[in-house]
């Protein structure tokens, strides 16, 4: 039988509509390529494969036979053993015909697991119990079923020369061997598989042969075996991720020029430096260089402007903005809420006010959102047509028909994760000037404010330049944070107390819930209920202001800016204030059922406060309404124990593994499966180095020395 990694798994012996329905909805695998694609999760390390005559009593063993049958008892207490125990009880014959026993505490399962005619592989010490060889809670790896053609005998022969088996990611209806065997059969089934990398290219990089590699990540001899399969494998994976990204990157700049946005010496942009009640940080000098440097480039900037909270990512931008604007061009600012956009325009109003901020001969700013009235909108549309207004800051609206720039010079994207590649295009097509036949294209700068490891960052933004501010302004001290498990319950009336103490002080306290209303689906504090609590029960003569998603914009901006200019002194929400929103005199933040937030998501809702100078103080009530698990409790404590936004990213890829990367921000491309850019950075670096060399060399892969490269960048 001959097979192609694109049949569909209906192809492999065996497989009819039902299994082939069990595999897409357990694992999306439809496709040959799929179930090869499904790596092994792990590896079961069966050591040499022994007859039960050449086992030594007290050493390691692995050895391999048929389940008989089973018998379980209750053995009393003895000793130092207060409890009784449950004793379960298989007798295992080899192909040799010799029977040995297994024997598990406590796991009367085994005998349902591993019914009568289960072949097996059972490895731990051997030792002898009323004169009979046995194996005490050894390891277990199914091999398949006498019934399904699996013997002892062929097991052991297949197993001559392997000693990892795979274990792989299952369900209850498709067992591990199920997918071993299925696996086998394909690999059988099919020819040697065709190299989609030059054999110089291989060489160089020390990479095995794709059909090696794929044959040997499910079968390895051993461990080298295993890490060279999986090394090739990861390579594929990150190198057609890298070659894509840069590849589009330079379609799009293929056809324009970028716009000459040069910082001018005795412009608005170093006027407004100037005029900063502080001089910029290191960080933030070094990232006006590397975008001075693009803003002068004849391609369009394409950067990633990277900052934990506080950073002065803000400064940065504004400076991009006005290098725009000197030299006569408008810029615009896309912010993923409203509420993010409101006070972006008033961060925007603060800083520029030493310029003159629409006044009559000063810069004309403004913002667009779904809330602007009708009069409104139609006056900004206007004078971004006619070139009136200079700077923009809005949501999504800015994406909708009807907005025309009369030559946009730069659009800063702010909360990068929160659009996609496609949205920054729609934003750059909103102005399209043209320098003789050529469409120029503006300056494209996206921020983030939730850290990435800089191996992420390479591997997700591999179509952008990369900077990092990684230095905060001069006297922002560290939050002290502190977690609160159930246990500690006495702590809430002293934390209130202090809240109070706060309050008295001039200062201000945000707590936020994860829900807006609790429910029996949702347990957990709703932001609804607990503004009620707060506001009648604990600060009856303070005034409680309540911010969540449903209210309306009138609604959340009245209660925002009491909160703002002091007249309310304790804002509950929900995570609407995640990012962006800066009140100096907020100190306290309080953050309930905080397991249900991921770590940036703490991270960013902790920067809400110490925005004023001085000691601010964030607390993590943990576990009140759900089960607090291990993953949970170690992303809290690690919140609790930095302030560092870059170490807390590392710990969050680490607990979590990258997962799915792209979604959103870079829909279209494949997730990484084996790759692992935190163990793989050297692969990320190389990769993307090279990516670029041959991009380089041939930027559309239109040479025939390219096909093979070409075909498989774009099946991926």
């Amino acid at each position: 039988m001959s097979l192609s990694l694109d049949d569909r798994v209906t192809a492999l012996p065996g497989v009819g509509p039902k299994l082939a329905g069990r595999l897409d909805e357990a694992f999306g695998i439809r496709t040959v390529r799929d179930l090869l694609e499904h790596y092994p999760r792990r590896y079961h390390d069966a050591g040499e494969v022994l007859d039960l005559g050449d086992v030594e009593e007290g050493a390691p063993a692995t050895l391999l036979g048929e389940v008989l049958d089973w018998s379980t008892r209750r053995v009393p207490p003895r000793g130092k053993r207060s409890r009784a125990l449950d004793l379960a009880e298989g007798r295992v014959r080899q192909a040799s015909g010799a029977v040995f026993t297994v024997t598990f505490f406590n796991q009367r399962w085994r005998a349902s697991t591993l019914p009568p005619g289960t072949v097996a592989a059972f490895s731990g010490t051997v030792k002898r119990f009323r004169g009979e060889l046995q194996l005490a809670s050894p390891d277990v790896q199914v091999l398949g079923k006498v019934g399904s053609g699996t013997d002892a005998a062929s097991a052991a022969e297949r197993l001559d020369h392997q000693r990892l088996l795979a274990v792989y990611r299952a369900t209850d209806g498709l067992p591990s061997f199920k997918l071993n065997e299925l696996v086998e059969v394909a690999l059988e089934a099919l020819p040697p598989l065709e190299d989609w990398l030059p054999e110089e290219l291989r060489s160089g990089h020390r990479l095995r042969p794709l059909d090696e590699a794929v044959r040997a990540i499910h079968a390895p001899a051993d461990q080298p075996d295993r890490r060279a399969a999986r090394r090739r494998l990861a390579f594929d994976e990150l190198f057609s991720l890298q070659l894509g990204l840069q590849w589009r990157r330079r379609q799009l700049e293929a056809d324009t020029v970028g716009l000459d946005n040069a910082p001018e010496p005795a412009g608005w942009a170093s006027r407004f430096l100037a005029a900063l009640p502080f001089p910029p940080t290191g960080a933030q000098t070094r990232a006006m260089g590397d975008l001075g440097r693009d803003l002068a480039a004849p391609r369009p900037m394409h950067r990633l402007l990277q900052g934990d909270v506080g950073s002065g990512k803000t400064v940065v931008a504004v400076w991009t903005m006005l290098c725009a604007v000197d030299r006569g061009r408008q810029a615009a600012l896309m912010v993923p809420t409203e509420v993010l956009a409101e006070q972006h325009l008033r961060t925007l109003t603060e800083l520029l006010a030493p310029l003159g901020v629409n006044v009559l001969d000063g810069l004309r700013v403004a913002a667009l959102t779904s809330s602007t009235s009708t009069n409104e909108r139609r006056r900004i549309l206007s004078e971004l047509l006619t070139g009136e207004l200079d700077l923009i800051v809005g949501t999504h609206a800015l994406l909708e028909e009807g907005v025309r720039f009369a030559d946009l010079g730069v659009v800063v994207i702010d909360e990068q994760h929160r659009f996609g590649v496609s949205q920054r295009v729609q934003l750059k097509e909103k102005s399209a000037p043209f320098d003789g036949a050529t469409p120029t294209a503006p300056d494209v700068l996206v921020m983030t404010a939730t850290p990435i490891p800089r191996s992420l960052a390479l591997t997700l933004y591999g179509d952008l330049d990369v900077t990092v501010l990684d230095e905060l302004p001069p006297g922002r001290e560290p939050i002290t944070t502190q977690l609160i498990t159930p246990e500690q319950a006495h702590r809430r009336a002293r934390l209130e107390a202090f809240i109070r103490t706060e309050v008295a002080a001039g200062r201000r306290a945000y707590v936020v819930c994860p829900f807006v209303e609790e429910s029996e689906q949702l347990p957990g504090r709703g932001a609804v209920q607990e503004h009620r609590r707060l506001a009648t029960e604990v600060f009856p003569d303070l005034e409680v202001v309540l911010v969540h998603g449903r209210l309306s914009s009138a609604g959340k901006e009245a209660a925002m800016s009491a909160f703002r200019n002091g007249d309310a002194q304790v804002l509950v929400s929900t995570t609407v204030i995640e990012v962006g929103v800066d009140v100096p005199e907020a100190t306290i933040m309080v953050i309930e059922d905080a397991e249900r937030f991921g770590i940036s998501q703490l991270h960013q809702l902790r920067g809400r406060v110490g925005r004023g100078g001085g000691r601010s103080f964030c607390v993590l009530f943990a576990g009140w309404s759900s089960e607090l698990g291990d993953d949970a409790l170690e992303r809290l404590e690690a919140v609790a124990q930095t302030t560092d936004g870059f170490q807390l990213a590392e710990t969050d890829l680490r607990i979590r593994g990258a997962g799915q990367l792209f979604g959103r921000a870079q829909s279209g491309l494949p997730d990484l499966i084996l790759a692992r850019v935190q163990e793989d950075v050297d692969l990320v670096a190389a990769t993307r180095e090279l990516a670029a060399r041959i991009l380089d060399d041939d930027p559309g892969l239109a040479e025939p020395r390219h096909a093979a490269l070409r075909a498989e960048v774009l099946r991926r």
